[in-house]
């Protein structure tokens, strides 16, 4: 096997063989089949063949049948991944260029690829509150709901409370304003559910879908946008999420008590 460096730098440097090992793990498993898928020329298909094997990254356990390595399909998938996470940022890249992605935790930032066809529901000048609207909407019809609030909104808070199961947690500079604008007793109403952690963007997750609202690049709360996933992977890595918050944050009687 040569030392060519990283691997999948290695493999990324050549189109033809980017395409042919990504082929090859996708089931593309002759010489001639792979010809035949327009992946690069004849030549290109066969140097690529053999710079693979010669890489450790493919090799032919029966005769004439290629097959990746498990170096292969880990370069493979990494590929793929990257290629779910581009296909995120392009389809809307005005969103995430102005949208601060850093307040996401690490693990989750290098996942992004979960959230692969979702898509921005973004406010007009004909319809200023489109991005509203489509989140009341949803959280009425939604029967379970997990929510990471960064601000209260009462219009939400209402078409939130029609679920069969709700779970919310406050960010503590929400619960730190109501208190200052509230009675002592009003404070401490209906707090049965309701947690207190620390973060700066909005999460929805329901058996259907995952809602996430980054803040703009100065840290301001959008309320103009929302981006919205669809998917299986998409809505476990919102649940996952919510819980990376929730089981760490306080009830809020606790954090009532002891914050005064």
């Amino acid at each position: 096997m040569e030392d060519c460096g990283p691997f999948v730098e290695y493999v990324l440097r050549s189109g033809a063989r980017t395409n042919v090992l990504m082929a090859v793990s996708e089931g593309s498993n002759s010489t001639q089949t792979l010809l035949d898928s327009d992946l690069a020329s004849e030549s290109a298909v066969y140097n690529a063949l053999t710079e693979l094997q010669d890489q450790g990254l493919i090799h032919e356990p029966r005769s004439k049948r290629w097959a990746p390595t498990g170096a292969g399909t880990v370069v493979a998938g990494l590929i793929e991944r990257q290629r779910e996470a581009e296909s995120v940022l392009s389809a809307d890249p005005e969103y995430w260029q102005n949208h601060d992605v850093t307040v996401l935790p690490p693990a989750f930032r290098t996942r992004l690829a979960d959230l692969a066809g979702g898509v921005v529901v973004r406010a007009t000048d004909t319809q200023p509150s489109r991005a509203v609207r489509e989140t009341e909407r949803r959280l009425a019809e939604a029967d379970s709901i997990a929510v990471l609030a960064p601000i209260y909104n009462e219009r939400f808070d209402a078409a939130a409370q029609d679920g069969e199961s709700l779970q919310l947690v406050l960010d503590a500079g929400v619960i730190d304003d109501l208190r200052e604008e509230a009675d002592e007793d009003e404070s401490e109403a209906d707090v049965d559910g309701i947690r207190v952690a620390e973060f700066s963007f909005a999460l929805t997750v329901t058996d259907d879908y995952v809602m996430l609202s980054l803040p703009t690049l100065d840290g301001s709360y959008d309320p103009r946008t929302e981006f919205i996933a669809e998917s299986e992977r998409a809505k476990r890595w919102g649940r996952q999420l919510f819980d990376c918050y929730c089981e760490d944050a306080q009830a809020l009687e606790a954090y009532l008590t002891e914050s005064r």
